[in-house]
């Protein structure tokens, strides 16, 4: 069977553009481990003109919550094309609300999709209650089969197979770990992992040779927080720091150490990400970031000293006061950061604590997406000043 792999995004969007899903390329490999074998191609948009090109058995879809309208318009599309094309959708917006299951899309993939994809595929991709991890239709009626355990140890998962993507060149990336730790109000990554689980030091040191001898000299490190293991961290250190390579990774304030920073630069990091939030203290206890203001201030410092390029993302609350946002705007500007952050707005995502009441929500007054778009653009419509007047 030829499986058509689609990402839906929005090819307008920069970030969502700038990384091809490597969620595609564990798939292929893992099937391929398990001696599973089939075609496949990989796009970003579907139309008729595609689907006449690669007249696919299977569209794989995979999407945020963001584009989940233009994944029913695709999974419309291609039953019309083809009445027998088997439409299944991946990602962490079905895995949240599997009850948005289109009945244009014959299966949903819940969670980690490895093993649940090989079994879909080793049953010619119908979907049935011996398949655990799936929500599909039978008779018209949405059934959810029993829950997908979490694949371990997660060294058994082979490298993704990234030539699935074409010759056409991306920001490389990998990722070293699955889950986060901490438990951000605003976040459904460690709600979809469940819990955090590691790659070894030599499966991350045998990814990043691969990665290097395709032509790669800078690799992202794409973990939600790469550091939270530090014992871990040494021992990749150590095995990398005779590459010809260098990284840009996350990491949490309050996890920025000096060890931390000499560590890093052991392995050749040249740029670290922060998603510090906010400034304010309320708004971080609001969020349950689990860092505080002085936190923020720490880990800039040390990081600066360490020779480290810096770039922090903020959130806007929209019950934020006029002193939350200038213990953020003068954040900012002290530490010369114009230029060098992002901001968004906060957004209420499924299977979040903000989504499902266990946090109060009333206190963040957002009352919905549109009234925090247009509140988030004039927010950082007001910081873009810094470029100029900073």
């Amino acid at each position: 069977m030829k499986v058509l792999f689609v990402n839906v995004i929005d090819q307008k969007s920069a970030v969502q553009s700038r990384y091809y899903p490597l969620s595609f390329a564990y798939l292929v490999s893992y099937a391929e481990k398990h001696g599973c074998h089939f075609d496949y191609c990989y796009v970003e948009s579907l139309d008729q003109k595609v689907l006449l090109k690669h007249l696919p058995d299977v569209v794989a879809l995979t999407c945020i919550t963001e584009n989940y309208d233009r994944a029913l318009l695709y999974a419309e599309l291609a039953k019309k094309f083809n009445p027998e094309i088997v439409v299944v959708v991946g990602g962490i917006h079905i895995s949240s609300v599997p009850n948005s299951l289109s009945s244009c899309m014959d299966a949903g993939v819940l969670g980690e999709g490895e093993q649940t994809f090989l079994e879909l595929a080793n049953n010619n991709f119908v979907p049935d209650d011996s398949i655990n991890g799936l929500v599909y239709w039978k008779n018209s009626v949405l059934c959810f089969t029993g829950e997908r355990g979490l694949i371990e140890p997660l060294d058994s998962i082979p490298h993704p197979k990234r030539n699935i993507f074409g010759s056409t060149v991306k920001a490389p990336y990998l990722f070293t770990s699955r889950g986060c730790s901490y438990r951000c109000s605003f976040c459904s990554s460690s709600r979809f992992w469940k819990k955090t689980r590691f790659h070894s030091a030599e499966y991350i040191f045998e990814e990043i040779k691969e990665l290097i001898a395709s032509g790669c000299s800078h690799i992202n490190v794409y973990d939600d927080c790469f550091p939270l293991d530090i014992d871990r961290v040494r021992r990749v250190a150590e095995l990398v720091k005779d590459l010809n390579v260098t990284f840009s990774l996350s990491i949490r304030a309050n996890l920025v150490s000096d060890e931390m920073a000499m560590l890093l630069k052991k392995m050749h990091v040249v740029e670290v990400g922060m998603g510090l939030e906010s400034n304010s203290d309320r708004i971080l206890k609001l969020l349950n970031k689990g860092n505080t203001s002085v936190d923020n201030q720490r880990a800039i410092d040390v990081l600066r000293l360490h020779g480290f390029r810096v770039h922090c993302s903020f959130i806007h609350v929209p019950s934020e006061t006029l002193e939350d946002k200038a213990a953020t705007y003068n954040f900012i500007k002290r530490n010369g950061l114009a230029g060098h952050h992002d901001f968004y707005a906060l957004m209420r995502f499924p299977n979040t604590p903000l989504y499902d009441g266990s946090t109060d929500w009333a206190a963040c007054k957002v009352k919905n997406f549109s009234e925090v778009g247009f509140v988030g653009r004039l927010f950082r419509k007001m910081f873009r000043f810094l470029r100029f007047f900073g």
